[in-house]
């Protein structure tokens, strides 16, 4: 692709990080976090592919109500959470990865807390080459020119009218500079490392799983009429924190009767009436590790019949996508088996979403949607129908890791089918009284 279009064609992903903190940091010695030294392989496995050359990753993120959270492609890259930081990656320099942090300032630490100090024991804990600050930059950039002219971008794209990456504009400022510096698009080189979870990762996912099952049965034992939607999605928030999630993988849908057919309601501001089907949509952020677990369950504890029939060819409908789930399939495949068992009850034109999307460090990971399934993926198989003029929405979801030998469903103990769920909500409701 040429310069000008890839700037042009390029995807934003929107992503978190958790605390000022070194690593995610578990709330016992029991519950998975990854190694320090993960970090510094991924960085020299990037390297590796990129041959030649350099990269630029900032830490720009989002604020929260509990501090910072930098973007996933710097947090897998480093493990670091701290607003301003730069990471510089060089493939063919002597210093093959830097870590730059902003400048200290005393007045502002005293409102949001110290950052820290640049010493030995930080760089060989990260293990970075060198730790330096921001103000360094171009002087690194400099040095790197003398070696090589090429600057990868390894980031999300983003769409046609998007604001451009921080790195695209850097380079584009030092191509215009310098002459014969190329910019080159290596964005599929990170993508392709972070679609692959290790068995640290995949143990984060599980526990972020494990999280949200047992938020969704905190958020149930308050599921009844008179109820509202936004007092169950603080029942929900509540249960995470209370877990030791932090933070929430993405905003919770929890839509009852006429808003269970809404795919992406937001508004939370209807009370629950007597015959309800509610509609969740939701997960737990553990480690920076997203769960995305949709379950539907009739306030009531029983599906009316109608409900029933519809649950039924839904849950049909995911059971066989999630068995045609195994390497060399994609993930158009798995959406075509479950549209088929739809569309054979006569519901095609009620299911409007894809079927799966790669899950991980983001709730829409990045990933090559062109590629074939590989052992270890994780993908969700989420298919439903929406019957706004019935007030019956219904989508049942999994997060499914990719095996050498087919799948394992990480999220197989939250309750699924209609017998189970009915009972979950029963069980929920008579353990809060």
């Amino acid at each position: 692709m040429t310069i000008p279009g890839f700037l042009r064609c390029c995807l934003v992903l929107v992503a978190f990080a958790s605390g000022l903190t070194l690593l995610a940091t578990p709330a016992s010695a029991d519950e998975p976090t990854i190694d320090p030294g993960t970090y510094e392989a991924r960085r020299d496995a990037l390297l590796d592919s990129l041959g030649e050359g350099a990269a630029i990753v900032y830490s720009d993120g989002s604020e929260t109500e509990i501090g910072h959270r930098v973007n996933s492609d710097f947090w897998y890259l480093t493990g670091f959470n701290e607003p301003g930081a730069i990471l510089f990656l060089s493939a063919t320099g002597r210093e093959r990865d830097v870590l730059l942090l902003a400048a200290r300032n005393p007045d502002v630490e005293r409102w949001e807390g110290l950052r820290p100090e640049i010493t030995d024991s930080l760089t060989e804990a990260l293990g970075f080459d060198r730790i330096r600050r921001t103000s360094y930059l171009d002087r690194q950039i400099v040095k790197q020119m003398k070696h090589d002219q090429v600057l990868h971008y390894v980031g999300p794209l983003v769409g046609p009218g998007g604001p451009l990456p921080k790195e695209l504009e850097l380079y584009r400022k030092i191509t215009a500079r310098v002459p014969g510096a190329s910019i080159q698009n290596s964005s599929r080189f990170l993508e392709n490392l972070r679609m692959i979870k290790s068995d640290d990762e995949i143990a984060m996912v599980r526990q972020a799983i494990e999280v949200t099952g047992r938020g969704i049965t905190d958020l149930l034992a308050l599921a009844k009429p008179g109820a509202t939607e936004f007092e169950l999605d603080g029942a929900l928030e509540a249960s995470f924190k209370r877990q030791g999630a932090q933070f929430l993988a993405f905003g919770p849908i929890v839509g009852s009767g006429v808003q269970s057919t809404v795919l992406h309601y937001r508004a939370k501001q209807k009370t629950l009436q007597q015959g309800d089907i509610l509609l969740l949509d939701v997960g737990a952020e553990w480690g920076h590790y997203c769960a995305d677990i949709s379950r539907t369950v009739p306030i009531d504890g029983k599906f009316t019949p109608e409900q029933a029939e519809i649950y039924d060819i839904v849950l049909e409908a995911q059971e066989k996508a999630i068995a045609a789930v195994r390497p060399g399939v994609t993930i158009h495949d798995v959406h075509q088996v479950a549209r088929s068992v739809i569309r054979e009850y006569g519901y095609e034109d009620y299911f409007m979403h894809g079927t799966s999307h790669h899950l991980g460090l983001d709730v829409h990971d990045v990933a090559d949607y062109s590629q074939p399934l590989r052992p270890g993926m994780i993908i969700t198989v989420e298919p439903g129908i929406y019957l706004e003029d019935e007030e019956i929405g219904v989508r049942i979801e999994d997060d499914i890791l990719v095996t050498r030998d087919g799948r394992v469903n990480l999220s197989a103990d939250i309750p699924r089918t209609r017998a189970e769920v009915e009972a979950w909500i029963v069980e929920a409701k008579k353990q809060a009284d």
